[in-house]
């Protein structure tokens, strides 16, 4: 009883001095200004956004001139009542009402002049893009976003890019931009300041939200399920407080089919509209040539014939009259000039005017998409390609069925899902097998320290068959990529302070001995925090799959010793040296190996990956081959944490194709 008593009594003071570090922590972690995270996260936008526009080559040779007008008046606000509704808000309007056209076809432009049809000309601020398949819909949103951060003023908001394929209308739409927003950079999930509202309850990322930091530009409402169209206008207009500017972008025939319903007409509140037009066949023909090498060159010269077309109701003039097609064109038949042993004869333009062998435009488009991917992966390019390219199609034609089988069409391709793409059977089973193997490794590893070979090889049996039939039931892979962990420099003795007053406490059951064990085990594992990572620095793809693997080996690694060293000496106190050894290497090794799967979302990728490669449906290497597929192809897209493909109509052809593609 004395014992006890004693240990309470030095427990308490320990525990207390712990709570204060960690609220002490807490509140000088979260007191951050709103407006400096907001700087902070700009210049992070900024930063990706101009690695993607030179990765997307959307300035080689030079921007092309992408033009607008109105939208049909139909499937947007009466021009008149937009200058009501602005003028009439609290505070008065977002811009200058002296600037606002009397007529909605002001609105029209092209180029650099979205910034200004946005923020000056459109009395609300809201607006929504909309465009035929390729047109260019998305170039438009990135070159807003730059345009508003470059005459965005210090503390006010950010523009941020999104994809709205992975939202559920039936979500809210703030929860799942704050989670978009955490995703992609990490440093967002610190504690919001204290003196605000609910500072308890949210972290940066809400708060940006909440106090209008925000300015979202939502991509892609067309990749939405036809079904929920009308829901997700519907969930919009209710999520949009008074003054708060937006840009939606969607192929016109979607967004058409969702306002116009026969039972019920949505249209985005407040919101005016513009329609992004056919490129003009000069300019298009300049732009092929400029990118072949300039005028009056030879290889310019081989445009000819195509360039008479363009504008035309032909097959090639309809499919070049769209970024997307000048791409797809410009990857096939212009090779880069610095390519030395490009391959003899090179494909030739002339081809694209044959109407016998494309008779009509889906014809020739699906002739580009099948072409695109050889041209990417040639081995004369100027990064020679490690993958050839019937593996690099296979993958490709694979994954993008991935996502339009498991992923509903979504054109998200995020790695922590990809343990998607194996069968239900064989995911279940490799969690077993995983599971099982981890468990017989450890438990064999102590009883053969302690009672001899033949022992440890039956128990390894026995505990892999139980817990691969029975703990597999439950295991499950991480639904997302974890943060990364350090060790709290600041509070560690704190921490260990606290873990240490709670062994003590402990010993009241166990022992003083076994108590101070599991007080020191606890103490270092709470000591392990989550890092914030800086806000400037954006987290794509390969960053989050290094932090994770990270957070796996170090978080595994401390749990581990933590457990092991706990568990072996309340052993080795009670049954001997030997065998507190024994109990304590295999329960480290369990908890280290076993509690990272569920913890963090690498161990699921690498089994994905290793299962995709023994089924040859993917390289070993998966995650070099979707960044070099990003980086030096041109096939994938970064958009934050996840990858997609080009543009959605490559993944749906992709998914859809076999190899070798049809000629």
């Amino acid at each position: 009883m004395a014992e006890t008593a004693a240990t309470w009594l030095m427990g308490l003071p320990l525990a207390y001095l712990a709570w204060k570090a960690f609220y002490h922590d807490r509140v000088e972690a979260a007191a951050l200004d709103l407006g400096t995270v907001a700087d902070q996260l700009a210049q992070a936008v900024q930063k990706q956004w101009d690695h993607e526009s030179a990765t997307r080559r959307m300035n080689d040779p030079y921007p092309l001139p992408v033009a607008w007008r109105p939208a049909d008046a139909d499937l947007v606000e009466p021009w008149p009542l937009l200058a009501e509704v602005a003028q009439s808000w609290p505070g008065g309007p977002p811009g200058d009402p002296a600037r606002w056209p009397e007529e909605v076809a002001g609105l029209a432009g092209a180029a650099a002049q979205i910034g200004e049809v946005f923020t000056q000309l459109v009395p609300t601020r809201r607006l929504v893009v909309l465009g035929e398949p390729g047109s260019g819909k998305t170039m438009l949103l990135v070159r807003l976003l730059q345009d508003l951060i470059e005459q965005r003023p210090e503390g006010g908001s950010v523009p941020v890019l999104v994809s709205l394929a992975s939202w559920d209308p039936r979500r809210p739409l703030e929860g799942w931009l704050a989670e978009q927003l955490r995703r992609s950079h990490p440093g967002l999930r610190v504690p919001a300041a204290a003196t605000m509202p609910r500072a308890d309850a949210i972290d940066l990322a809400q708060a940006l939200l909440d106090n209008r930091l925000i300015l979202p530009l939502l991509d892609g409402f067309d990749e939405l399920p036809p079904a929920m169209h009308p829901l997700a206008l519907s969930a919009l207009n209710r999520a949009l407080p008074a003054k708060q500017p937006l840009v939606l972008a969607s192929r016109v025939t979607a967004y058409r089919t969702a306002v116009q319903r026969p039972d019920v007409m949505v249209r985005l509140n407040g919101a005016a509209g513009i329609h992004l037009l056919p490129l003009i066949p000069e300019q298009a023909a300049a732009y092929l040539r400029r990118d072949a090498g300039g005028e009056h060159t030879a290889a310019a010269d081989r445009w000819t014939t195509a360039a008479i077309h363009l504008g035309t109701d032909t097959p090639v003039g309809q499919a070049l009259s769209t970024p997307l097609g000048l791409f797809l064109a410009r990857t096939i038949y212009n090779p880069r000039p610095h390519i030395s042993a490009a391959p003899d004869p090179i494909p030739h333009p002339d081809e694209l005017c044959d109407t016998t062998a494309f008779p009509t435009r889906a014809a020739l488009d699906a002739h580009l998409f099948n072409a695109f991917i050889p041209a990417a992966y040639t081995p004369h390019h100027p990064h020679p390609p490690r993958w050839p390219v019937p593996r690099a199609y296979g993958t490709l034609a694979f994954l993008a069925r991935h996502l339009e089988t498991n992923r509903d069409s979504s054109p998200d391709l995020a790695w922590w899902e990809l343990h998607q793409a194996l069968p239900g059977p064989a995911r279940r089973l490799t969690i077993r097998f995983t599971a099982g193997l981890t468990a017989g490794l450890t438990a064999g590893l102590a009883a053969g320290l302690t009672f001899g070979l033949a022992v440890g090889l039956a128990a390894g049996l026995a505990a892999a068959l139980a817990f691969g039939l029975a703990g597999g039931l439950t295991c499950r892979f991480a639904s997302a990529p974890s943060t990364r962990l350090r060790w709290s420099s600041g509070s560690l003795a704190a921490r260990l302070a606290f873990g240490l007053a709670f062994g003590l406490a402990a010993g009241f059951a166990g022992g003083l001995a076994a108590g101070l064990a599991a007080g020191l085990a606890i103490g270092l594992t709470v000591g392990l925090t989550t890092e914030k990572p800086d806000l400037t620095t954006m987290i794509g793809p390969a960053t989050l799959l290094t932090q994770d693997r990270r957070t796996y080996f170090v978080g595994g690694l401390t749990a581990g010793l933590a457990a092991g060293f706990a568990a072996g000496l309340a052993a080795g106190l009670a049954f001997g040296i030997a065998v507190g050894i024994a109990v304590g290497i295999a329960f480290g090794l369990m908890i280290g190996l076993v509690g990272g799967l569920s913890r963090t979302a690498w161990a699921g990728l690498v089994i994905a990956r290793s299962y995709l490669a023994v089924r040859r449906k993917a390289p070993w290497d998966l995650m070099a081959f979707l960044q070099d597929a990003h980086e030096h192809r041109g096939v994938l897209r970064q958009t934050g944490a996840v990858y997609q493909f080009r543009h959605l109509d490559l993944q749906r052809h992709l998914a859809q194709q076999p190899w070798p593609p049809p000629t």
